[in-house]
């Protein structure tokens, strides 16, 4: 693991304890799409504190201007706009299934959702051919829809 993982481990570390503190902020039952929708935009503001750090890293590298061509798409914003799409689809149904949070369920949400984006962070999804590989920090990626 690179020292950058190692920070990241570290704030996912502090972060999601401290959820303990944020919990009483929160209603104790939330609709179904409140969750998806919360849970789902931590996912992706936790890509784009990575990616702004990886950005701000790369700034004085001299790979930072090599770009690839690629039938893929990262997983990371695969899962959070998929929730977000979700979480966005029950509320404008008007579902208000509502689900009750306790202080722990919600630090253990907190952690998971933080521990995935972790876990998946270097995965991208490509359809051509079809798979899962790993591209670390593929931000220098170019997303094509059709190959040449």
């Amino acid at each position: 693991m690179t020292r950058a993982d190692w920070i990241e481990v570290l704030v996912i570390a502090i972060l999601a304890p401290a959820s303990w503190l944020v919990w009483p902020f929160f209603a104790p039952a939330m609709p179904l799409w409140q969750l998806a929708l919360g849970l789902s935009a931590l996912l992706l503001a936790h890509s784009l504190v990575r990616d702004v750090a990886i950005l701000l890293r790369s700034r004085s590298s001299a790979s930072a201007g090599l770009r690839k061509e690629a039938q893929c798409f990262c997983l990371e914003s695969t899962i959070g706009a998929t929730g977000v799409a979700a979480g966005a689809i029950l509320a404008a149904l008007g579902l208000s299934i509502q689900v009750a949070i306790g202080r722990w369920h919600f630090v253990l949400a907190v952690a998971g959702t933080m521990v995935l984006a972790f876990a998946v962070k270097d995965l991208v999804i490509s359809w051509n051919p079809l798979g899962l590989r790993r591209e670390k920090d593929h931000l220098n990626l170019i997303v094509r829809w059709r190959g040449k």
